[in-house]
């Protein structure tokens, strides 16, 4: 499955922007492929994700969402796709800029585990991917939940059931939100 994502973010350096990626649920593989002009207007059959009150959106990145967005981009960026050769993460020439690398320092580690300071130089885009990448690291995972309850249904002949977590599946492939 193909989640499409579009990240619209304002407030930090290299003025507002919105990233339009791709994740692939059964590859395991984020392709952030375009950074464009600031849109507040949802594409068609996107996920939308920002840190803007004023946007309808599916997903509000705040700044408490931060180290889980770097540490699913560190995840993503060191990780191997399930055909075991290729990247997790791939940003193409269009979305390059909005690669975060260069503005994340690692600033050690304690009981909560890595510490992280963030360049005052930030972008929006970079700032966008890293939301991104959260997205796709929570959607990965409902992904799995998802498809080990449909075999758990099948292993124990729950037949009835198979039609409602059908639906449930369905309607997150759709980008609605569900309840787990």
């Amino acid at each position: 499955m193909t989640i499409k994502i579009q990240s619209t973010f304002s407030g930090y350096g290299g003025g507002a922007c919105t990233l339009f990626s791709l994740y692939d649920t059964d590859t395991n593989v984020l392709a952030i492929g375009v950074q464009a002009e600031f849109r507040k207007e949802r594409r068609k059959d996107c996920i939308v994700i920002t840190n803007d009150h004023d946007i309808d959106r599916d997903t509000l990145f705040t700044d408490d969402d931060i180290k889980a967005a770097i540490s699913a981009f560190y995840a993503l960026q060191q990780g191997v796709a399930s055909d075991g050769k290729g990247a997790r993460l791939v940003f193409s020439e269009r979305a390059a800029r909005s690669n975060p690398a260069s503005s994340i320092e690692k600033d050690g580690i304690d009981v909560n585990g890595p510490r992280y300071r963030i360049s005052e130089n930030v972008t929006c885009g970079q700032m966008a991917a890293l939301a991104t990448c959260l997205h796709a690291i929570k959607a990965g995972k409902v992904e799995q939940m998802l498809g080990m309850a449909g075999e758990l249904a099948k292993l124990t002949g729950g037949d009835s059931n198979k039609t409602d977590m059908d639906d449930e599946v369905e309607r997150f492939r759709r980008g609605e939100v569900i309840s787990i």
